[in-house]
């Protein structure tokens, strides 16, 4: 579940930094050789008229990436990364992402020109075969065991054997520092593979059990309620269904809440790797889950 406070996405766009965009004068603009990094950063430096800097991933799920960073004498700037495939990204897209960057959703033209390239390139790629190691057993909290009653609870009727989608794997992400200071994406849902990830900084003591298992569900539910293009050709990953069924459970008020009080500190914690305190609150259980079940025997599983 991305909470994202600053930090924009392909999938999630975000307010971005003011700037004045200037026309572009980058090397490599002619002939049709791949851009480097160096391309890319210069392009956008000019047409932005502020410090970007660019480098290459190789992320599926969301290939354009961006935080806000200070340069140079307290000047704002971008710290960009984009998937490897826009080294041979066409003009068109060039310009259609500078101009998405610039006015995010406003750029009705841009965005559905990026959407379109970043879908038919990346389907385009083989398909992964490398093995995943699948780790939900953490440290403080098994995300197995807490998925138990929600496979056979709230989304009974969406897995087989008797719904129509397969069941997600589940496991807890890489542990590794984050670098970002304003935004944390708490889980995330991958269709290709079928992985459901949720970040290791929610493994402990001082996250409750219930919150986890929130972001959990919500992962879940991008498994059976995927993203779809809207009539105008923009992707739509929490559409009207999604949120409906969301805020139909009864511990969302309490997980958005939780959320955005304890946001802060997850960030803080998954920058510096250090553990958080565990304060009083955090071990209460919200009024609206007293009276749930906290989880359900093995034998009971209908597969």
């Amino acid at each position: 579940m991305p909470a994202n406070r600053g930090t924009r996405s392909r999938r999630t766009p975000q307010p971005r930094p003011s700037a004045r965009v200037t026309e572009p004068t980058a090397p490599g603009a002619a002939g049709t050789r791949e851009w480097t990094e160096a391309d890319w950063s210069h392009f956008l430096t000019e047409r932005f008229s502020l410090p970007i800097e660019v480098s290459f991933g190789r992320s599926r799920s969301a290939p354009v990436q961006a935080r806000a960073f200070e340069a140079a004498e307290g000047q704002q700037g971008w710290q960009l990364r984009l998937h490897k495939l826009f080294a041979t990204a066409p003009e068109e897209v060039r310009d259609a992402l500078a101009k998405w960057l610039r006015a995010g959703r406003r750029a009705r033209k841009a965005g559905p020109i990026l959407d379109e390239w970043i879908h038919t390139e990346i389907a385009s790629l083989p398909r992964r075969t490398a093995k995943v190691a699948i780790t939900p057993e953490g440290e403080v909290h098994d995300l197995e065991r807490l998925a138990l009653p929600l496979i056979v609870g709230e989304f009974a009727n969406d897995f087989r054997p008797r719904g129509p989608h397969d069941r997600p794997q589940i496991t807890w992400g890489r542990r590794a520092r984050s670098k970002s200071r304003r935004s944390l994406r708490l889980g995330s849902f991958e269709p290709e593979s079928r992985i459901v990830r949720i970040h290791p900084v929610l493994d402990q003591r001082a996250v409750p059990e219930w919150f986890v298992a929130f972001v959990l569900k919500h992962e879940l539910l991008h498994s059976v309620m995927p993203s779809y293009r809207d009539a105008a050709g923009r992707w739509v990953h929490h559409g009207p269904e999604f949120r409906v069924r969301e805020a139909g459970w009864l511990e969302y008020r309490a997980a958005l809440r939780w959320e955005r009080q304890n946001l802060p500190r997850l960030i803080r914690s998954a920058r510096l790797g250090t553990e958080l305190r565990v304060r009083a609150d955090d071990l209460v259980l919200p009024r609206e889950l007293s009276n749930q079940r906290a989880s359900v025997r093995q034998h009971e599983l209908p597969f």
